[in-house]
């Protein structure tokens, strides 16, 4: 794989990073949306939610690193049916919360080792030595997570 322009990244909260990059969550919810389209790394933020984790059954996760990455395709405003359609897609408990956006997420693949590095609020681009770190991470790693299609 050779990345001929840098990959913006998005820092996300334990679990749901864990849940994009292993193909489980292929909408991640956001109350700003992006004219970006393309590839973007998942970055697992320092951040957690202890609750969420056991709720999924997940333990021992990585924080405050990237774990992989994902093709934005979509960024599409969320109305009620939306929430109640692709609430298997997006994973979050509770009722429909106006002024949201699902950014859809296809192909995840996760990086063979996370690569530790700090992340920040927002779409962001990792600097040139750190881009180069990621796409040496992802050209070793498998085909993981598998692909998620892209929802009605």
């Amino acid at each position: 794989m050779t990345i001929r322009e840098p990959w913006p990244a998005l820092s996300l909260r334990q679990p749901w990073a864990d849940l994009v990059v292993s193909g489980r969550k292929s909408i991640e919810l956001r109350s700003w949306a992006t004219d970006y389209r393309g590839p973007i790394w998942i970055h697992a933020s320092k951040a957690e939610d202890p609750e969420m984790e056991r709720h999924f059954g997940l333990r021992g996760l990585v924080r405050g690193g990237f774990l992989g990455r994902a093709v934005l395709g979509a960024v599409v405003p969320l109305d009620r049916r939306r929430w109640e359609t692709w609430s298997l897609r997006h994973l979050q408990p509770g009722g429909f919360k106006g002024g949201l956006y699902g950014w859809v997420l296809t192909g995840p693949q996760r990086l063979a080792s996370p690569v530790p590095a700090p992340g920040r609020p927002g779409l962001f681009y990792p600097d040139a030595r750190l881009q180069a770190r990621l796409q040496a991470a992802a050209a070793n790693a498998g085909s993981g997570g598998g692909a998620a299609s892209l929802p009605t």
